[in-house]
């Protein structure tokens, strides 16, 4: 159940980031990540007191830092994606989001089999591979892109060590917890700034609003998945996010898939064989 749901969890983490950059391409990322955690928080609000076991207010708490790391690894991501080449920082950030969880929990205790720790491997190595773009560039790379990458990529890997942190019988008021900080804040801060129009947003609402379902959605199979199975495992096997992100830009845009994604989608079954296997 734990794989099953782990992989739930990166299709619409996938899923999420394509709407994302679909709406990034009409208006400001900093509009894309508010409001679409506003509208996370109202689907996960209206969900939360009928999924929830009880309310824990440490998770509510837990959730908030875990929903403030994921944000600026968020920021940091878009910003390196601006500054620097996608080839280096779209796999620094992938691998580094499953590694740093996965670390933490191999040195709190988890035991690993050969053929889980060798499909977690194989999994680092497709997510790389997918992640790369089909195409070459010759933005120079340097190392604060490098830098910001890792630091997204540890953001990310903190968000998912704080929600394997909740307690089962909470969830999902630590997704809560998280849209509620992130929204508040990012969103304050943007009418502080400057109130966005109607037609200003107009054209990426729908973009937005799928952008919030399926982000939200994603780090609830999340925690549902951390409580029913390893950090390793789940944040490992969530991690292969990318792989929805290329498949439906293939499908929708008619981008191309180099092989080296191809090899990529390869390594990922194996490796969710080999985990399931163990």
């Amino acid at each position: 159940m734990a794989i099953a749901l782990s992989l739930m969890a990166a299709v619409t983490f996938g899923t999420g980031d394509f709407f994302g950059g679909m709406s990034a391409k009409r208006v400001s990322v900093l509009y894309v990540v508010g409001f679409s955690h506003l509208v996370g928080l109202v689907g996960v609000g209206l969900i939360a007191p009928i999924m929830a076991e009880r309310f824990i207010a440490t998770d509510l708490a837990l959730g908030a830092a875990a929903g403030l790391v994921g944000a600026v690894g968020v920021m940091l991501l878009y910003r390196g994606l601006a500054r620097g080449p996608m080839a280096v920082v779209a796999p620094i950030t992938a691998i580094t989001s499953a590694a740093v969880p996965s670390a933490w929990a191999v040195m709190s205790g988890d035991r690993l089999s050969g053929w889980v720790a060798g499909g977690i491997v194989l999994a680092l190595v497709a997510i790389g591979l997918i992640s790369r773009p089909s195409s070459t560039s010759a933005t120079p790379v340097s190392i604060a892109v490098v830098a910001e990458a890792l630091a997204a990529g540890t953001g990310f890997g903190a968000m998912f060590i704080l929600f394997d942190a909740t307690s089962d019988a909470g969830a999902p008021w630590p997704v809560v917890g998280a849209r509620l900080l992130t929204a508040t804040l990012i969103v304050g801060f943007i009418v502080a700034r400057k109130r966005p129009t109607r037609s200003e947003l107009a054209p990426a609402l729908p973009f937005i609003v799928l952008t919030g379902l399926f982000d939200t959605g994603s780090n609830i199979l999340f925690l549902m998945a951390t409580g029913r199975g390893q950090l390793t495992i789940v944040a490992v096997l969530s991690s292969l996010y990318p792989a929805a992100t290329v498949l439906l830009a293939r499908l929708v845009l008619g981008e191309r898939m180099s092989p080296t994604q191809i090899g990529g989608f390869g390594a990922a079954l194996a490796a969710t064989a080999l985990i399931a296997a163990g």
